[in-house]
């Protein structure tokens, strides 16, 4: 019962959201669009580096397109439906949480889901683009939406982990925040270009393997079972220890002692 109230609260939080946002129609397609475009730029700069050579390690333009795909969704999705997750470390240093704390429900779960970026929906939209540049075949376009929430579960976990040092340290969130961006460089190229120190950093710290490179080797390009049941495992873990940071942080929580309320 309880999941299925959670899941009701972040499907209520994202459409009462979009649904405030979209009063000003001509802003809101117009972050989406431009996140779509935003994210097309970036196809330039490989489809002159494959002018040059025609494959990088055994990864193509095809190839490229969709890894950097997979990338944008996974950005969208987390974006989408727990874009609060990215202010915690702001609303800890403000003290801000108090109006959170005072509701009925699991407080990380309700700050992460209380905001909603519109130009998630961009990337998301553009996920499925990307795909279609790529010429992939039918079953890619049901296979990759798993992959996305997964995607999406590990990289808010992360962020979360590390907005959780702002419980300790002033604007501990700017860790964070560096960790968020190099998530999303670092998983736009092919994991073919890093070294092994590389690699460890990007299957740990920055978990790009775990979000992107893993279903691009083991889903799309070939099939490992245990590669894939190592994703999943790998998001409950962090997911799990997002939360009980959080928890032990909380008890380090300073009150703003703000009188707010949110509708």
């Amino acid at each position: 019962m309880g999941v299925k109230n959670n899941l009701f609260m972040i499907f209520r939080y994202v459409k009462l959201n979009l649904k405030k946002q979209a009063q000003y129609k001509t802003s809101f397609a117009m972050q989406i669009v431009m996140m779509i475009l935003n994210n097309a730029f970036f196809l330039l700069q490989w489809i002159i580096v494959f002018n040059i050579t025609k494959s990088i390690g055994g990864y193509g333009f095809k190839e490229i397109v969709v890894l950097f795909g997979i990338c944008a969704g996974s950005y969208g999705v987390a974006h989408l439906f727990f874009n609060g997750a990215y202010k915690i470390g702001d609303l800890i240093y403000e003290g801000k949480l108090d109006v959170y704390l005072t509701q009925p429900k699991n407080v990380l779960l309700n700050v992460c889901s209380s905001s909603t970026s519109v130009s998630a929906i961009g990337d998301i939209i553009y996920c499925f683009i990307a795909f279609i540049i790529a010429g992939a075949t039918w079953w890619w376009y049901l296979a990759v939406i798993p992959v996305l929430i997964i995607g999406a579960l590990i990289y808010v976990g992360v962020v979360v982990c590390f907005q959780t040092l702002a419980f300790y340290i002033k604007r501990g969130n700017a860790i964070a925040d560096m960790i968020s961006s190099a998530i999303t460089q670092f998983g736009a190229y092919p994991p073919v270009i890093f070294d092994t120190v590389s690699k460890v950093l990007l299957y740990t710290i920055i978990p790009c393997g775990f979000m992107y490179f893993i279903p691009m080797e083991y889903i799309f390009l070939g099939f490992n079972i245990w590669w894939i049941v190592g994703m999943v495992a790998f998001a409950i873990f962090v997911d799990a220890l997002a939360f009980i940071l959080f928890k032990i942080g909380l008890k380090k929580y300073s009150s703003g002692n703000l009188i707010s309320g949110r509708l």
